[in-house]
């Protein structure tokens, strides 16, 4: 059975370079996983006893796409049930009558119980990930274990950042791909003509950028891809007037942080400052870090969810604070709203604040069910920004000069 040759002698290339890593950038449908996936076969039934962990991000991804393209690469090498099979009773796994097999785990999930004896791994669709779930995956690979990479692209993607210097990026679109069927063929060819003279920034622009050309989408990527870190100084030393604003998280005792940030607002940038983020801390620590803030008159915005007015007593009865207090405004869509309009602004975040720049470079689009969603993860300074700036641009001009 033949691999399909660019990816064959892209793979071949590498592995006389040794190189311990391989990436697959590509266009929808331009064929990465089925090639990864052909290669893995034939390695497991040609050297016996070998051992693959395949990460995805959901179980309907590895039973709708990765199961479906091994059943098919088995079929089509004139293999059967015995050669390679499914197997579901005490954990997914596909095995071979080599003795070699294909263990599974998902996006998020922590490795443990996996001895460092793989062979190979495969981040299927590694969009879905940020760089802890690799890190806990690469724990289980053994001594010369290969990993494989696979995405469609997304600007500024953490593993570009990562590795793109390396020169282990290769591009396809759907053009390269020979398993295509006709009928896939032409709807691909429907969205290149739709999308090739759409205005950058559209959704048409978007997909004829991912699906068909394969290369870095200007609308997808980081939520707010305009940041820069600055001296703290240029925070503090600012005559721009200061809004509070925080976001709840811990007092349920849930996974999320509480965060106080500050932001000062000028025409073109918006400094940031993290006062506190905490996922152990509560009340009384949060307390002190507003009783510590010089008051200017500042509004302070504060996250309805959680018990967000109660929060808001109960620190007033800590401390008497003076801030001027004000609910966050919230609805359906006030959140891809609130990105757009901050989307002009330069954010200029303190260089100590540690978690707002972390934030920063993990909080992005992702694609769900055909629409570009923000990922529900990473954004509680982001979540903070938002809440503040839309105070802010409803403050009459003589207000904000307070």
């Amino acid at each position: 059975m033949e691999l399909l040759k660019l990816h064959h002698d892209f793979i071949t290339y590498h592995q006389e370079k040794n190189t311990p890593f391989i990436i697959f950038q590509g266009g929808r449908r331009s064929g990465k996983t089925v090639s990864i996936l052909q290669f893995l076969y034939m390695e497991s039934l040609t050297h016996p006893g070998t051992r693959t962990l395949i990460v995805t991000d959901t179980y309907a991804r590895l039973k709708e796409s990765i199961f479906q393209d091994l059943i098919m690469i088995n079929r089509s090498a004139g293999g059967d049930s015995r050669r390679m099979r499914i197997h579901f009773s005490g954990g997914t796994r596909v095995l071979f009558e080599t003795g070699s097999d294909f263990a599974f785990v998902y996006a998020g999930r922590d490795v443990h119980g996996y001895a460092s004896n793989f062979h190979y791994i495969f981040f299927n669709e590694c969009i879905q990930y940020d760089a802890r779930t690799v890190r806990e995956a690469l724990k289980a690979a053994g001594p010369g274990c290969q990993v494989f990479f696979d995405y469609n692209p997304y600007t500024r993607f953490w593993v570009n950042d990562l590795y793109e210097t390396a020169g282990n990026k290769l591009i396809t679109t759907y053009h390269d791909n020979p398993f295509l069927s006709d009928f896939v063929r032409r709807e691909l060819d429907r969205t290149a003509a739709a999308g090739k003279e759409a205005a950058p920034g559209t959704m048409e622009r978007y997909l004829y950028e991912v699906e068909c050309r394969g290369i870095d989408s200007t609308l997808s990527g980081l939520c707010f891809p305009r940041h820069k870190a600055v001296p703290d100084e240029e925070y503090h030393t600012s005559p721009l007037m200061e809004v509070l604003a925080c976001d709840w998280g811990a007092l349920h005792a849930t996974a999320d942080p509480d965060v106080i940030c500050g932001f000062r607002f000028s025409s073109d940038a918006i400094y940031c400052h993290e006062y506190y983020y905490s996922r152990e801390g509560g009340d009384a620590e949060m307390a002190a870090c507003l009783a510590s803030i010089p008051f200017h008159r500042q509004y302070l915005v504060y996250d309805t969810a959680t018990e967000g007015a109660g929060r808001v007593r109960s620190l007033f009865a800590r401390t008497g604070l003076r801030f001027y207090f004000s609910p966050a405004r919230k609805g359906a869509g006030s959140i891809l709203t609130g990105i757009r309009n901050l989307q002009p602004y330069e954010l200029r975040i303190t260089a100590s604040s540690r978690h707002f720049l972390e934030e920063m470079e993990n909080y992005r689009f992702i694609q769900r069910n055909d629409t570009l969603q923000p990922v529900d993860d990473w954004n509680h300074c982001c979540d903070a920004l938002r809440y503040a700036f839309d105070l802010w641009s409803m403050l009459p001009a003589q207000r904000k000069k307070c």
